[in-house]
């Protein structure tokens, strides 16, 4: 069926469709219904017409995650299937946990070995420091006492030379009264006894002195290696040793624990099951994918586009998509603008949002981007509301019940749009349904 068909059908149904309004009252004459013909209509409005050549791209994940282990070891359990939907934290694949239970057993008996050790180190630092407090205190005791047998000798020392000074004195008077007569042999040989006694005295004093300096410097000696074996057992050099291997161990016990957990492979997002390459029994290791996850709700439509059309799109402008594959054609929004060229394809790409909650878009179909212009904004009507007569194109514009023809130009055309570039203004109203029958000046009956 043509156009002029279709309209002629159209207005027929109308017809008889107005005709049976009214209820129970008595149908109108034909000569009635000729005067006034039922139309549709539709307002008068500015927009732009759409590019209808398209630029061809297609759909792509919005993000893609290609899953793979922590840990080498053998697939204990997959049950996957592509096109499978998956929540994010959703279980994908296990890792045999035997080796990693033993692993776990055996650093958890290590770090009891290494906290008893560092338990035994610490009692043993303490009583070291106890023993070396002790020895400190002995030295000191044995210190002090040199010092006080010091200054004893040194008294004696003095008073031995004053003694010796006495007997001398005793010794030459005695010598000059000898000379003279004045007292005995027996009295000078006395004088000379007492001389050399008081000298024995003198030397005996030094030499218990020099031995008192001596044993001085001795217990200078222990009691400075007392402190130096008691800082020793202040830095507790085995208690860190100890609390190293500790930390070791437990460090150990804890990347068993992790790699446990890690047998189990999670989601990382939400998305479909796009590859699966692993299986049950095969060794893996994290260099290996073994499952690939697409997020495509939103999905992307992606397009290269010229530097003509760049100029028309910007972040957030709305374009219309057509997927010829399920017969459908949307509005959606740019939200990816690239400004570098692509050298290979002299085109820049650019990505357009599409919400796919069904998935009914598939990844890889095929997609045409229709752009409107962001310049020219003019006078865009149905098709439906044009009509040509003799090489002349017409529109009918509606007043109260009155369809009054008015010779217009157009300008671009679109599948179900024309452009107007004079004879009608913004705001009129116009038939767009109907207008086969209408004459200039018919009476018209407006239907919806």
């Amino acid at each position: 069926m043509n156009k002029k068909s279709a309209l002629i059908a159209t207005t027929l149904l109308l017809s008889v469709a107005l005709a049976g309004c009214g209820g129970g009252e008595a149908p109108a004459s034909p000569a009635a219904v000729q005067k006034t013909i039922p139309i549709q209509v539709a307002k008068v409005t500015k927009g732009s017409i759409e590019d209808s050549s398209g630029i061809v791209g297609s759909f792509a994940p919005k993000d893609t995650a290609q899953v793979s282990p922590k840990i080498s070891g053998k697939i204990l359990n997959i049950n996957l299937t592509v096109g499978q939907r998956v929540n994010k934290g959703d279980i994908l694949f296990t890792i045999d946990q035997k080796d990693l239970q033993d692993t776990i057993t055996q650093s958890q008996e290590s770090y009891q070995v290494a906290l008893a050790n560092l338990k035994q180190a610490e009692s043993g630092a303490a009583q070291s420091v106890q023993q070396g407090e002790s020895a400190v205190d002995q030295a000191k005791s044995a210190l002090v006492q040199q010092d006080n047998a010091i200054t004893q000798a040194q008294t004696a020392v003095i008073d031995a030379q004053s003694s010796v000074r006495d007997a001398q004195n005793t010794l030459n008077r005695n010598q000059q009264l000898f000379s003279a007569g004045a007292v005995s042999q027996s009295d000078l040989e006395q004088s000379q006894i007492a001389h050399r006694r008081a000298q024995t005295a003198l030397e005996n004093a030094q030499l218990s002195l020099h031995n008192a300096q001596t044993s001085k410097e001795s217990a200078q000696t222990t009691y400075t290696n007392a402190q130096k074996s008691l800082r020793l057992a202040q830095q507790k050099t085995g208690i860190d040793v100890a609390r190293a291997s500790a930390n070791q161990a437990k460090a150990a016990l804890d990347t068993a624990r992790s790699q446990l957990v890690d047998a189990v492979v999670r989601a990382p997002m939400s998305g479909t099951i796009s590859v699966v390459t692993g299986t049950t029994g095969q060794m893996v290791s994290p260099q290996a994918t073994v499952v690939t996850i697409a997020n495509t709700n939103p999905i992307l439509a992606k397009v290269n586009v010229s530097e003509e059309d760049l100029l028309k799109l910007n972040v957030g402008s709305t374009v219309t998509l057509g997927v010829d594959s399920l017969g459908k054609r949307i509005e959606a929004k740019v939200t990816a603008v690239n400004p570098v060229m692509d050298n290979d394809l002299k085109a820049y790409p650019v990505e357009i949002s599409v919400p796919n909650p069904s998935g009914e878009f598939k990844s890889g179909m095929v997609v045409y981007v229709y752009m409107k212009s962001e310049a020219a904004q003019n006078i865009l009507v149905s098709q439906d509301a044009v009509t040509e007569q003799a090489g002349k194109k017409y529109a009918y514009v509606v007043e109260g019940a009155t369809a009054k023809r008015v010779e217009v130009q157009t300008g671009q055309e679109s599948a179900k749009e024309v452009e107007i570039t004079k004879g009608l203004t913004e705001g009129q109203t116009i038939a767009v349904k109907g207008i086969s029958l209408l004459t200039d000046g018919a009476k018209v009956n407006i239907v919806k």
